[in-house]
């Protein structure tokens, strides 16, 4: 699926408390797996995608202006992990714990 046609399956299944959501992209085709906290998370292929991301919160409201947000963010940290700019805060090795934002 095409990244709106994933936003709208996001905000379909109304992800609540606890559930999983765990988005792959492969090329640019994403794909899309909702589970309850009870439920074990199959990846479901032997081809390794992309990149991929899992996310545990509730979903914001319908109609709200931060779906969007949340959304953008999570894929923007899903393509920061494979390696996609910008850098999403990682910190160096040589800065000593604790880490905290300049």
């Amino acid at each position: 699926m095409d990244r709106e046609r994933l936003f709208s399956e996001i905000v379909a299944a109304k992800p609540g408390e606890g559930d999983v959501v765990y988005v792959e992209r492969r090329g640019e085709d994403y794909s899309l797996r909702v589970t309850p906290p009870e439920v074990g998370l199959d990846a479901g292929s032997d081809v390794f995608p992309d990149v991929w991301v899992y996310w545990t919160g509730v979903w914001p409201q319908a109609g709200s202006e931060r779906q969007r947000l949340v959304f953008d963010d999570l894929l923007a940290e899903m393509e920061s992990m494979g390696g996609g700019s910008p850098d999403r805060c990682r910190w160096s090795l040589d800065d000593p714990w604790p880490h905290l934002h300049h």
